[in-house]
């Protein structure tokens, strides 16, 4: 049952509140949940190292975990982002990539790629792999856990790097760091934007437009929810739009409920100090698109995909710009928008 519903962004409420009994049910939840999934016997994923293997983390790396399959377009550009605002170490499990994306990722020295005999959808939508990732390379610190078409922002990132950021989510007491995933599209026709990753150009200058606003926000016992942006808009879904890809991790079971319900869950509902610009949306989306519903890994049999197919199909110079458009400029424009706080 929803808590609470308003509208997103609303600069004047910054984080939900929530009364005494609604946080003692988020710990009784947390503590249920966990108990439950650590009792499941197909609770573990076998995942084997590639190239130089496993190097434990040091107290000082920024580790950030991701999962990857056919993403040769998105790396050079992906590596680059994050390591500019201070990721130190990758941890990637390739889910049976047939392009280069492998090969590249053995090149990189701080990249740490595994391999599974599971696919995706075996491995629980991949929260088996991350839970094993959790196990090998340690809890009680601070990961990044994202997709390949997410890249990680907060107000001014492009001087101030992730250990500042963190310091300050210390100093506030906060372990979770929620952050709506926020759609990107091109300001012309979706056939118009190439981006095949040839160089490090961030993606957000060729798909360079978003939805300022027409969100929607509600909270229950165990996390934030987000719905609304172009998917909404255009392809009539109510897709889950908020995550938490930056969290203390206090627990190899934190990823095993879901990435947008990260355990414990009485952590989820901190303000918003950060988004995620989410990339789905370029010339090969169509075709992306029917890949991911031939390959049969995702959630509610690719139901997602199959509505991009529908639209995307149905017209040859489909937009996705609507009234509540504008140009991206960069992270300060978020803050200025309340699409996140400074903390």
């Amino acid at each position: 049952m929803s808590e609470t519903n308003l509208a997103f962004p609303d600069k004047g409420s910054p984080a939900i509140e929530r009364s005494l009994f609604q946080r003692l049910r988020s710990r009784l939840d947390s503590w249920r949940i966990e108990t439950r999934l650590k009792r499941r016997k197909n609770n573990v994923a076998a995942i084997s190292p590639l190239g130089s293997g496993m190097r434990p983390l040091q107290n000082t790396d920024i580790p950030l975990i991701f999962l990857t399959r056919n993403s040769v377009n998105f790396l050079p550009s992906f590596l680059s982002h994050y390591r500019k605002i201070g990721v130190t170490r990758f941890l990637c499990i390739d889910d049976n990539s047939s392009d280069a994306t492998r090969d590249i990722l053995l090149q990189q020295p701080d990249v740490d790629l595994f391999k599974s005999p599971l696919r995706y959808g075996e491995a629980d939508r991949g929260k088996l792999w991350r839970h094993e990732l959790l196990k090998l390379y340690g809890i009680n610190r601070w990961y990044l856990n994202v997709d390949c078409d997410e890249y990680f922002i907060y107000d001014n990132c492009e001087e101030e790097p992730l250990p500042e950021l963190i310091a300050n989510l210390e100093l506030k007491g906060i372990r979770h760091c929620p952050a709506p995933m926020i759609d990107l599209y091109p300001s012309g026709p979706l056939s118009s934007a190439v981006f095949d990753g040839s160089s490090e150009i961030m993606p957000w200058k060729i798909a360079d437009m978003f939805d300022a606003s027409g969100y929607r926000m509600s909270a229950d016992n165990r996390f934030m929810s987000l719905t609304g942006g172009p998917r909404g808009r255009i392809l009539k879904e109510h897709v889950e739009l908020m995550k938490y890809p930056l969290l203390y991790v206090e627990t190899t079971m934190a990823f095993a409920s879901s990435i947008h319900k990260p355990l414990p869950f009485y952590r989820n509902f901190s303000p918003i100090y950060g988004s995620l610009l989410h990339f789905k949306f370029f010339s090969d989306a169509l075709l992306f698109a029917q890949a991911a519903v031939a390959d049969a890994q995702y959630y509610g049999g690719s139901h997602v995909y199959k509505n991009v197919i529908d639209v995307l199909g149905a017209e040859e110079n489909v937009s996705l710009i609507g009234p509540d458009s504008i140009r991206f400029r960069d992270s300060r424009q978020f803050t200025e928008l309340g699409l996140f706080a400074r903390p």
